[in-house]
């Protein structure tokens, strides 16, 4: 009875950590974003992303990677977001996070070898352009800008690959 007890207690701690971890910002899905000011952000100069402007969404398929240093599912994430840049190198990723301290998040993407675009969004414009409110959350969407898939989690490389080949993504 003891060690089911203590089973249920700490499974609704882990439970309850998680999804602390998931929620971000205020962003109301849904929101139009009316205030987001433009369809680029600044991409971080750390090794694998290339620095200076990147659009967010560019006139084909697209991947936005919602995450932080401090949730625990966005670090596998990563290696399953590595494997989908691999199976479609020409494919637009970005990941976007709303965290300040810069240096932390090259650290993050230092260690977990991110190899795409990485920007911050301090003010929380993009998440609420496109309703993010949890991380990790990836979006797919077509060459159009029509979001076209959403997922709020950990995602499996050969899903995601097969959304952006869905959207058009060549090889995705």
């Amino acid at each position: 009875m003891r060690r089911r007890r203590l089973l249920a207690t700490l499974g609704s701690g882990a439970a309850a950590g998680l999804a602390g971890c998931l929620s971000v910002g205020s962003g109301d899905p849904g929101s139009t974003g009316e205030d987001y000011d433009g369809p680029t952000l600044q991409a971080l100069d750390v090794e694998g992303s290339p620095g200076g402007p990147v659009p967010v969404l560019p006139d084909r398929p697209a991947l936005l990677d919602f995450w932080a240093t401090w949730c625990a599912p966005c670090k596998p994430q990563m290696a399953e977001l590595r494997s989908v840049r691999e199976s479609a190198p020409d494919a637009h990723m970005l990941s976007i996070t709303n965290e300040a301290e810069t240096e932390a998040v090259r650290e993050f993407w230092r260690e977990y070898e991110g190899t795409w675009a990485v920007a911050q969004d301090t003010e929380l414009r993009t998440n609420e352009r496109f309703g993010v409110t949890r991380v990790p959350t990836l979006l797919v969407f077509d060459a159009d800008g029509e979001e076209v898939w959403r997922h709020v989690g950990l995602a499996a490389a050969e899903t995601v690959a097969e959304k952006l080949r869905e959207a058009g993504a060549a090889g995705g």
